[in-house]
């Protein structure tokens, strides 16, 4: 019997074993996305088994199980998903991407957040579709007219220069011209940059963040409002720009080309009177004012001389059509290993004017490294490039007269009528970061950041004399490094029915250095060297050293319950070497809280509303000054004097050294710029993502700007600096995002943003006392700081005209004495006739008023992407409203010397209504170059124009190839298009470009016009 039942027991083993075999079989499945791509690297697991597999680079997987098994599919980025195994056809599995996209997930200071959870004022440029159509020497100019607030302002059109960015108005007070700039602070990656050299340590005129190529960057990251920017302190009072470079994504290896070529165009240039036309003109002032015994010269008298017909197109010759190439490749990928990508550029921008131009070579590697079972992450970033901005040394002029040769003229061709030269700026910059990132526990990780930051800028010139046939070299070198390490523990503990709290505690350690060799010499006689030769002729060299080091410390923590009620608060304290002990620490707390009321019960079947916020914010964020040693006291151990020798400090035979005459004032005191931001906003989303709409309105006071105020002469001393100066920010900003669909082929979205800003100041010192700007070679230019009125105004003489008649000039009923002009002038008919503000009846400084604001009330964009099947049209808009410019240009250039004849172009008179004799109705008064009191100053308000602007920025018209078309080709994906940039200017400014002005609202126009470029290119992805 027991033989029987091992035999039956032995049988059913056997049986069963037979069964498990049929049903447990290897399967073969494949994992894809919502676009029917294969996801490389996904998991497969059976659920309550230990059992898994992973997809290979084609999607497909196999593992054994078994009918009925749960097969649990994951991967980053996929929303994951569970399916019963019943037959091989479920194997084949479709994954969509987490609700959670990046479009949903903005990076802020030192970490990431779901957009829903954001307190603060921030906005995003995903910058893919800029840069594949666009091409550009800076990140930048590319953000025109995409942020709400965010004012660039372009003050030269010549390739590799800098745009003023400014973040809701300008903050910056200064005595001198336009070196005050309040400039954001630059964040890659997480990682502070050089964004800029001091004056002292500046050594070329390159644009610094134009060695980041564009192509590089996958999304712009704009902190507004101090509870967003307050996190990084010291630096962030003037706003915050997060910039986040390209990374590998999981799937197969994407490798990328970009390939364009443009054309550069000539735009509208200054009119100018050529030949016959300049002759004529010279000759009606000869005839109308020229003393007696003064004839004209030579040039424009003698028929014999072979240049009296001459009729030189100077900005003809010099400016002409030019060429840009820009040429990107790039390959990356990620998988449960990690990321990587590695991109590579050229590009090659030749400028409109003769010998100009901007070249970059950018190389960048992004890897990221999982370990320890992903609980470890460490992620590096090397960068680097160079940029190459070199040209003439402005020896020719577009501004020589017209009768003078052209070089290529055949009379004087070969000869050097010219004088030559050469200017080289060189930048050179690496940038490498390397952080690890380790998960101690759950909802608990620590990060460890590593930095070095190196900038070599180099500049190179030659000139000549044509008099004395001396030949000048000088070269300059500079080195900037930044050293920074930092340090931040995360706890992302969720509790509770919704609760969710972030914890963000960090330290950092950072010490910048800069480093000038400067050299130069002159030689006696012309030489072929374009750099200095120390064995030969007079040379001399002098080198400079500067340093800082800042400790910080930071906290933040977020709250939000069930995405709807949102808390959120921030402090930070900076120590800086620049400031003495008893100001080294500063504070910069924030709050913000949230109310997501689309989440409320009440709005439950409110259809037409997708997402709707109220948030508000209030901050302290701060900023410091670029001198190193100001609070400190500067020593002077010598300098050169004009004929380049060394004056040395000396006591008792001993050199030495001794304060300095400006800045060596020892001033403890000295604190940290502060600015205190209050911000309220409303975001709304309607009709399932159709409609966005964002309003800002906030206040922003900048506290402590510093300035240097007089000393008594009897302490040794010029000057000392104090915090002495605030200005006060107004604004209110708009965004209007549509995404519209009119069938199945074509779309319509689009971005408006328009904001208004109005600033003044609020203090200033030595009793709020007046400060008139001087240029730095001494002289006034026109613009005035003054309390209650907005930055940087004009101080002008009110025109109301020209006097026409005798009897428009006023007389002093008390004396019968006419109204005394400018440098006590007799007025005449044809003269100016500026307003006696004070009743004097003398017209002088004392009559200078306010005159106008150079700060746009309103600026903003609009952008317009339109799409039909694999068509495309970008349209890109910018505009600025309410600012007042000087049309400086036309005012040097009717400004007329008594050396005028030959040496400069004239403009045609014709153009402008010019006084000349009585009964005429002109706007510009008489202009008598021998006149000992001019009629034509640097501050008449005839010549303030307004500097409103409409500009269609860009328009790019491309196509993409379908899947019908590119399973014949090689290629994964292809695009062409063709964009045409800085199409058209709608203006009431009489200049050429109502854009090109300084900050101070001068215009540039003389300086580099802004050209018009139709670009050409294909995108490859393999």
């Amino acid at each position: 019997m027991k033989a029987l039942m091992k035999g039956a027991c032995f049988l059913i083993a056997v049986l069963m074993i037979s069964v498990t075999g049929y049903a447990q079989s290897v399967m073969t499945g494949k994992i894809n996305d919502s676009n029917g791509k294969p996801v490389v690297g996904a998991s497969v697991g059976i659920k309550g088994k230990s059992t898994g597999t992973k997809t290979d680079a084609a999607g497909i997987f196999r593992l054994r199980v078994n009918v009925g098994d749960t097969l649990i599919f994951s991967s980053i980025g996929f929303e994951p998903r569970q399916i019963v195994f019943r037959k091989a056809s479920d194997l084949t599995v479709k994954l969509t991407e987490e609700n959670k996209t990046l479009s949903d997930v903005v990076v802020t200071g030192y970490k990431s957040q779901i957009r829903a959870e954001i307190t603060g004022s921030v906005s995003t440029i995903k910058m893919d579709k800029i840069t594949e159509g666009q091409a550009a020497e800076s990140f930048g100019s590319l953000l025109q007219g995409k942020v709400a607030g965010v004012n660039i302002q372009l003050n030269s059109g010549e390739p590799g220069a800098t745009p003023a960015i400014i973040i809701r108005g300008l903050a910056a007070v200064s005595r001198g011209d336009a070196s005050a700039i309040s400039e954001p602070l630059y964040v890659i990656d997480g990682i502070p940059i050089i964004s800029r050299m001091s004056s002292e340590f500046a050594v070329t005129s390159t644009n610094v963040l134009a060695d980041l190529n564009p192509s590089d960057i996958e999304d712009v990251v704009v902190l507004k409002d101090a509870s967003a920017a307050a996190i990084y302190g010291s630096r962030a009072a003037n706003g915050v720009i997060l910039i986040t470079t390209k990374k590998g994504k999981r799937g197969k290896p994407q490798i990328n080309l970009n390939i364009r070529t443009g054309v550069n165009f000539v735009p509208q240039l200054r009119d100018v009177a050529g030949g016959a036309k300049e002759r004529e003109e010279v000759k009606q002032l000869y005839d109308l004012y020229a003393p007696y015994g003064i004839s004209m010269p030579a040039m424009y008298t003698d028929v014999t001389n072979p240049f009296y017909n001459n009729s030189s197109d100077w900005q003809g010759y010099l400016y002409n059509t030019s060429v840009t190439q820009d040429y990107n490749a790039s390959i990356r990928g990620a998988g449960d290993f990690g990321q990587y990508s590695i991109s590579m550029g050229y590009m090659d921008s030749k400028g409109i004017l003769f010998n100009t131009g901007f070249k970059r070579y950018s190389l960048m590697a992004n890897t990221s490294f999982n370990a320890l079972k992903n609980k470890l992450i460490i992620n590096n970033t090397l960068a680097v490039s160079r940029t190459d901005q070199s040209k003439n040394d402005d020896a020719v002029s577009v501004s020589n007269s017209s009768l003078l040769p052209l070089p290529d003229n055949p009379l004087v061709k070969g000869a050097e009528v010219y004088k030559p030269g050469y200017m080289s700026n060189l930048n050179d910059r690496v940038r490498f970061s390397s952080d690890a990132t380790l998960n101690l526990a759950h909802n608990v990780a620590y990060k460890a950041s590593l930095s070095l930051e190196y900038l070599r800028t180099m500049f190179d010139s030659l000139a000549s004399s044509r008099r004395t046939l001396r030949m000048g070299n000088k070269s300059i070198a500079g080195e900037n490094q930044n050293l920074l390490f930092q340090n931040t523990l995360t706890y992302t503990p969720k509790f509770g029915n919704g609760h969710s709290l972030s914890i963000l505690l960090g330290q950092s350690m950072e010490k910048t250095e800069a480093k000038l060799t400067r050299v130069s010499s002159v030689s006696d006689a012309p030489g072929l060297s374009q750099t200095v030769n120390w064995p030969q002729g007079n040379s001399i060299g002098s080198s400079n050293y500067g340093a800082s080091t800042l400790m910080s410390y930071f906290s933040r923590l977020d709250y939000n319950f069930q995405q709807k009620y949102l808390l959120g608060a921030s402090i930070r304290t900076d120590g800086s070497s620049k400031f003495g002990k008893a100001n080294r620490w500063g504070v910069f707390p924030s709050v913000s809280a949230g109310w997501n009321f689309s989440k409320e019960s009440l709005f439950a079947n409110a259809d037409w509303l997708t997402n709707g916020k109220i948030r508000g914010s209030y901050g302290l964020s701060g900023t410091t000054w670029d001198n190193n040693y100001l609070a400190l006291g500067i020593m002077d151990g010598g300098k050169l004097d004009q004929y380049n020798s060394l004056i040395q400090i000396a006591y008792g035979g001993i050199s030495g050294f001794t304060p300095t005459w400006y800045d060596g004032f020892k001033n403890d005191n000295l604190t940290w710029v502060k600015t205190n931001m209050a911000n309220l906003g409303v975001d709304l989303t309607l009709f399932q993502g159709k409609v966005e709409f964002i309003f800002d309105a906030y206040e922003k006071l900048t506290k402590g700007l510093l300035l240097s105020t007089s000393l008594p002469t009897t302490s040794g001393y010029n000057e000392v600096y104090r915090n002495a100066a605030d200005v006060l920010n107004r604004g209110l900003e708009f965004t209007v995002n549509t995404n519209l669909r009119f069938g199945s082929d074509f779309t319509w979205s689009t971005n408006l943003n328009f904001a208004y800003n109005k600033n003044r100041v609020t203090r200033l010192p030595d009793g709020n006392a007046d400060i008139i700007k001087v240029s730095t070679s001494g002289q006034d230019f026109g613009s005035i700081i003054r309390v209650g009125d907005p930055l940087n105004g004009f101080f002008f003489y009110q025109s109301q005209g020209v006097y026409q008649a005798e009897n428009q000039i006023p007389v002093n009923p008390k004396t019968g004495k006419k109204l005394v002009g400018l440098q006590n002038k007799n007025l005449q008919v044809g003269d100016r006739n500026f307003k006696d503000q004070n009743g004097d009846y003398i017209i002088d400084v004392s009559d200078r008023v306010y005159s106008g604001d150079p700060n746009p009330k309103w600026n903003g964009g609009w952008t317009n992407d339109f799409t039909y099947k694999g068509f495309s049209l970008n349209l890109v808009t910018t505009f600025v409203i309410g600012r007042d410019i000087v049309n400086s240009d036309l005012l040097d250039r009717l400004k007329l010397g008594k050396n005028f004849a030959g040496s400069s172009s004239l403009p045609n008179f014709d153009k402008y209504a010019i006084w000349e004799k009585s009964g005429d109705n002109a706007r510009y008064p008489t202009l008598n170059p021998w006149s000992d009191a001019t009629q034509v100053i640097n501050y008449d308000s005839e010549y303030i124009e307004d500097g409103s602007y409409f500009k269609i920025r860009s328009a790019t018209l491309s196509y993409t190839f379908n899947k019908r078309v590119m399973a014949r080709l090689p290629f994964e994906r292809m695009r062409v298009y063709c964009t045409a940039d800085n199409l058209v200017t709608f203006q009431k400014y009489s200049g050429p470009d109502a854009e090109l002005v300084d900050i101070n609202g001068f215009d540039m126009s003389k300086g580099y016009p802004m050209r018009r470029m139709l670009l050409f290119g294909v995108s490859i992805s393999l």
